[in-house]
């Protein structure tokens, strides 16, 4: 890894917060030689600094409502793992019994709960031999870079994202080496790259859509997508289109400008997008200019169209083979689950394991003939290919049984309200119920039609308790928006009556009884 810590002259001369700070003293990849260390020591003698703060550089998380038990972030560009991978995951999530479990995220990877830090080494090696990361999975590094959840095998897709999102994975961490250039960001910086009209990305810091110019094709850059506790808005064209051999170079140029300029006093004004409305758009593309060379107007990147939903069966741009897409609720795994997809994927389908930004599964590669054995299989008993329609469309974030942040125990409720409501109510068709336990917005409640942001809320009791912000109308599409308020401070026990009254009155859900 890295002998010294590397220079870093964009820090010269500029007031730092005590995170900075500490960020400046010591790069968090540094660490990386010590963790054999770390493991024989036992995590109550590492230094706090190390512990709360730099091993989130190798994916690992401190979590004082677990102490000693921590939450491992692996790297999965695009989303995709083979089985073979699947079941090294499940291996280290069996190790820890009850304590162990595995969440899909919204950035179409894995976060891995119970991992203890004296078997972080091996658990890395182990990663390592089957070709998978958690290096700069955390705090203010390039996380997971995201894309087309069927690439490859998509009938409407315009180009496979595959080997652009494994690109700019591989070019923003150094082949998985730990990457300096980028290991001291203002905030975290998300990647993305689309492959169909339907793949809805804004929510990026940078966004790469698929677009013919001159019969070439190549990209549309976007920039600036943020959901946060300062801001929640969408992406903006840069109005530059880039050959698919410059996607690294033009992100080097914009994620490099915002490092060296970015907000680092004032933390919860770190993100680019804030950066980027305080220079303005014109002015920002003439400073990429500057590093990159004269940019390409954009003729018009695509995405005009609504998301798909990838549950059930669909034929694949392959001919006789389809896709499975399987309701993972609230994005929850146990280790049996993941031996149970990988041999599944093995049984019916090509050996591979896909997951969306909506935190479910898609199975590829099943021949026709393997079609009914697949839907008679006991997983999708619990993991269904038509959920219900509220079930179907609800994400949630960590909550608040494992993060310190979570203000209301989003996963336990989102499952137990999706399911009450679905026995109740009969819902036209599926609806983004996006559920966040805090303000920071991993959930990303504002893309959702109904949103839920955890808050404090009185209780009929006049009790300080869970509770949540209702927003409305986030989309996702042709004329993509932003929800809106409707609601503040809604005790978490009244969640479920006020959602059913809104799917009634402006979603068209009927009672069944």
């Amino acid at each position: 890894m890295h002998a010294s810590a590397p220079s870093r002259p964009y820090l010269e001369g500029k007031k730092l917060n005590k995170i900075e700070q500490n960020k400046a003293a010591k790069d968090g990849l540094l660490v990386g030689s010590e963790l054999e260390h770390f493991a024989r020591i036992g995590w109550e003698e590492v230094d706090e600094t190390d512990l709360q703060l730099r091993l989130k550089w190798y994916g690992m998380f401190w979590r004082p409502k677990t102490p000693g038990l921590f939450m491992l972030r692996l790297r999965i560009p695009n989303g995709v793992l083979t089985s073979a991978q699947l079941r090294v995951v499940a291996s280290i999530v069996e190790r820890y019994g009850d304590n162990g479990s595995c969440d899909i995220t919204t950035r179409q990877n894995l976060q891995l709960r119970g991992v203890v830090l004296s078997d972080l080494p091996d658990i890395l090696k182990r990663l390592k031999l089957a070709g998978l990361s958690t290096i700069q999975s955390g705090f203010d590094n390039p996380r997971n870079v995201t894309g087309n959840p069927l690439a490859g095998i998509d009938p409407h897709e315009i180009v496979d994202t595959r080997p652009y999102t494994q690109a700019l994975n591989d070019f923003l961490t150094n082949n998985a080496e730990g990457n300096s250039d980028y290991s001291n960001l203002p905030r975290k910086w998300n990647t993305a790259v689309a492959g169909s009209k339907d793949n809805f990305l804004l929510h990026n810091d940078i966004v790469f859509h698929p677009v013919e110019l001159n019969g070439e094709l190549g990209f549309g850059v976007w920039i600036g997508g943020i959901l946060s506790s300062q801001m929640n808005a969408y992406a903006l064209p840069l109005n530059a289109w880039v050959k698919p051999d410059q996607l690294c170079a033009i992100t080097d140029a914009v994620i490099s400008i915002w490092r060296d300029n970015g907000e680092r006093d004032k933390r919860p004004k770190g993100r680019f997008r804030l950066y980027l409305d305080q220079v303005g758009l014109e002015p920002f593309r003439a400073m990429v200019e500057e590093r990159f060379g004269p940019l390409t107007p954009d003729p018009g990147s695509t995405f005009d169209v609504e998301p798909r939903s990838h549950y059930g069966i669909h034929p694949q741009k392959q001919h006789g083979l389809h896709f499975a897409g399987l309701h993972v609720p609230v994005g929850r795994l146990k280790a049996e689950d993941l031996h149970d997809l990988a041999s599944v994927s093995l049984e019916h389908g090509c050996g591979e394991v896909r997951f969306t930004e909506d935190q479910n599964v898609i199975l590829p590669g099943i021949p026709t003939d393997h079609l009914d054995a697949l839907a008679a299989d006991p997983l999708l008993q619990r993991f269904p290919l038509t959920p219900g329609s509220v079930a179907a469309g609800t994400v949630s974030c960590t909550g608040s049984t494992y993060c310190g942040f979570a203000l209301t125990n989003t996963k336990d409720q989102a499952l137990q309200v999706a399911r009450a409501l679905d026995a109740e109510l009969d819902l036209p068709e599926e609806l983004k119920i996006h559920w966040t336990g805090c303000p920071n917005s991993c959930g990303q409640a504002y893309m959702g039609a109904i949103g839920l942001t955890g808050t404090k809320a009185k209780n009929a009791n006049g009790a300080m308790g869970e509770g949540y912000t209702l927003t409305l109308g986030g989309s996702q599409g042709a004329d993509p928006q932003i929800g809106s308020i409707a609601e503040k401070a809604i005790p978490a026990e009244q969640i479920q009556s006020v959602l059913r009254q809104v799917l009634i009155e402006r979603f068209g859900a009927r009672p069944r009884h």
